[in-house]
């Protein structure tokens, strides 16, 4: 399996408009940092996870030409206010894509983009979507990956991470109930929010996001949603070993299976 980050900031992005920290002036391209977001290659199956407002962006630069599946985590604005550019990809693969996420979430989506599915004006292009609704903590089979959605926390939100195999993915949360810890543990990799070094409300803080990520022992854990308080060559600096800070157009593979016993099996 293979993971692109298409995008690894916080809502605003970095830099963020009228700053002049030393981030957001930073010319290290590490700090620049479109919506969170990852592509999975799995076999010659690809699916993208979350589609925020610079997904055209992203697609362009990484040259996606094909997205299989959706996995939304949360609705909020710097998750899913790039799908109207899917209808790109509707255009190539000349088939709906399937929106895999939580029934409360779908119908939410369902408003905001109520014009995708009330008859369009003639002449208007759309995406064209299905959704498809997951229970929470069910693993499920797709396209030849085993799918587990992870029920975890934003502040007083519940947001959903995804398992695909042995790479989880868990952005934008603040706290992972012990229900959902048993569908973390014996993970390869680990993708963690980890908003910025200071105490948030809604997001781990990096060192909180560190000591959660001890609890599973995944093999690498990697960092994403981060603000313009994180310098990469910095923090990267003061991260204890497998725990990096991920950037935007990153590349890694996932691919042995790491037991909840922590044996790494081929």
């Amino acid at each position: 399996m293979r993971v692109t980050v298409l995008g690894c900031g916080t809502s605003g992005g970095v830099p963020a408009i009228g700053c002049d920290c030393d981030v957001c002036r930073s010319t290290d391209p590490r700090n620049k940092r479109t919506r969170a977001s990852v592509y999975i290659a799995k076999g010659d199956a690809r699916f993208l996870v979350d589609c925020g407002p610079d997904f055209r962006q992203q697609a362009l630069r990484e040259g996606l030409r094909r997205v299989d599946a959706l996995f939304i985590t949360h609705n909020h604005a710097d998750h899913i206010h790039g799908i109207d550019d899917l209808r790109s990809i509707n255009w190539l693969q000349r088939k709906p894509i399937p929106v895999f996420s939580t029934p409360e979430n779908l119908e939410r989506l369902g408003q905001i983009y109520d014009y995708c599915f009330n008859p369009p004006q003639r002449g208007g292009g759309v995406p064209k979507l299905e959704f498809m609704p997951v229970e929470r903590g069910k693993t499920f089979e797709f396209q030849g990956a085993s799918v587990t959605p992870i029920p975890a926390w934003h502040g007083k939100l519940e947001v959903l991470g995804f398992r695909f195999d042995d790479f989880v993915y868990l952005t934008d949360c603040s706290a992972i109930p012990d229900s959902s810890r048993p569908l973390i543990e014996g993970c390869e990799a680990l993708v963690l929010s980890a908003l910025r070094p200071k105490p948030h409300e809604t997001h781990f803080s990096l060192s909180e996001a560190v000591d959660e990520a001890r609890r599973y022992r995944p093999r690498r854990t990697y960092f994403i949603h981060m603000t313009h308080d994180v310098d990469y060559a910095a923090v990267s600096r003061s991260l204890p070993p497998g725990c990096e800070l991920l950037y935007d157009g990153l590349q890694f593979e996932v691919s042995n299976h790491r037991g909840a016993d922590g044996v790494v099996r081929a």
